[in-house]
């Protein structure tokens, strides 16, 4: 699998902004983030220090219970080592216990209480069922970033559990090889088709933006259109400015239908394939998070047509909020 570039300045999707941002915004941002329930998977590697401390931090801010959770691998059927089997298996489960209070004390402040769990099993599915079970309204979990053949191997468990969980997950991606103490957005982008689906995204983007004071950006892509050499198919160039500024006009109708005058908004067209267009860009020095709701295929369905969430998680810079 082919991993995006960074864009420069030749490869960059086709842009056309409509800034709009207004002078009365709220001089004090409201708490309009209110989720009563974190969990936060982790494996004890580098990469999920990230994940836990943005659930502590969320936690923290929001008042929220956390529970961390280690997912420790079955045996395979028929190990016979040292000890029996299920000795075994208890005595991976009794280290996991240990390495878990140990990495909570290390790695989550003293005024974060955070519930600690061990579970047996395949770790996205495990995740996923004890999310449900336990009512929790989202997941927070760090993504390793594999990406090309590593990728078509193992794949990803943050994209397994984007795709399963039935409730929001927080794919969180570090920042510069450290990780933040917590959330902390200075933009936030919502990539709309203008379907009922995409408007799932809307409250949480909207409440996120007024608990940080982010700028919101509400985004479209068009399809590209069709091409031959340089030349558009069957299209003159006034028939694709026309295309372009009706994608305009309806973006904004959508910010004034959907958006609070409070935010401070930017609405983005974007032309081209939609994950590669939203990944390229929110490349950005300043922090960043993208909300994107997903159509949630399964089955053959999701392995014909995949699904521009999870191509998004794989590929953006940022971190990345999923909404079902």
């Amino acid at each position: 699998m082919k991993e995006i570039d960074r864009p420069s300045h030749h490869n960059r999707p086709k842009v056309i902004p409509t800034m709009s941002t207004n002078p009365d915004l709220l001089p004090v941002m409201p708490k309009a983030c209110h989720f009563t329930h974190i969990l936060a998977p982790v494996d004890f590697s580098e990469a999920c220090l990230y994940g836990l401390s943005t659930a502590a931090g969320l936690a923290r801010r929001s008042g929220a219970k956390l529970t961390v959770m280690h997912v420790v691998k079955h045996l395979p059927h028929g190990s016979r080592m040292v000890l029996d089997a299920a000795e075994l298996q208890q005595e991976w489960q009794r280290c996991a216990r240990e390495n878990l209070a140990e990495f909570v004390r290390a790695h989550v402040p003293e005024d974060v209480h955070a519930e600690q769990v061990v579970r047996e099993g395949k770790a996205f599915d495990v995740i996923v069922r004890e999310a449900a079970k336990r009512g929790c309204d989202l997941i927070v979990t760090a993504t390793h970033g594999y990406t090309g053949l590593a990728h078509v191997l193992i794949g990803s468990t943050a994209e397994r559990i984007v795709q399963h969980a039935a409730c929001p997950v927080l794919v969180v991606r570090g920042r510069g090889g450290k990780p933040a103490e917590e959330l902390a957005p200075r933009w936030i982008l919502v990539p709309t088709d203008f379907s009922d689906n995409s408007r799932k995204a809307f409250p949480f983007a909207t409440a996120l933006a007024l608990e940080f004071g982010a700028k919101l950006i509400l985004a479209h892509v068009k399809p590209g259109i069709p091409m031959t050499g340089e030349i558009p198919l069957n299209f003159t160039q006034e028939q694709i400015d026309a295309v372009h500024a009706q994608a305009e006009v309806r973006l904004r109708q959508f910010r004034t239908e959907h958006f609070s005058e409070h935010l401070d908004t930017t609405t983005l067209v974007l032309e081209g394939n939609a994950h590669e267009c939203l990944v390229k860009a929110v490349i950005s020095d300043d922090p960043g998070l993208i909300v994107i709701a997903t159509h949630g295929h399964t089955g053959w369905q999701h392995a014909l047509l995949g699904s521009t969430a999870e191509r998004v998680v794989r590929h953006a810079a940022c971190s990345v909020l999923v909404v079902r």
